[in-house]
C-alpha cells in the first residue's frame, strides 16, 4: 500500500483540507481510495507536519471503515 497526499486548502478557523490517495495495490494498478480529511492548522505548523498528520489520519479513518465493514456485511 501506498499514502500519497495531495493539495492542502485552508479553510476559515484553524483548519485545512487534505487531498490523500491510499493505493491499495500501486504494483499491479489495484484500486485506490481518495479521501479529503479536514484537520487542524495553527500558525506555526509546517508542510512536513500536515502530511505526516494527514497519513495518520487517513490511516485511522481506513482502519474505522474496515472495522464498519467487517460488523456490517458479516
Amino acid at each position: 500500500m501506498e499514502i500519497d497526499v495531495g493539495n492542502f486548502t485552508r479553510v476559515k478557523g484553524n483548519a485545512v483540507y487534505a487531498e490523500v490517495t491510499i493505493y491499495t495495490d500501486p504494483d499491479s494498478g489495484g484500486e485506490n481510495v481518495s479521501l479529503y480529511l479536514k484537520l487542524p492548522y495553527k500558525h506555526e505548523t509546517t508542510l512536513a507536519d500536515l502530511e505526516a498528520l494527514a497519513k495518520n489520519e487517513a490511516i485511522k479513518q481506513m482502519r474505522a471503515a474496515a472495522d464498519w465493514l467487517a460488523k456490517n456485511l458479516a
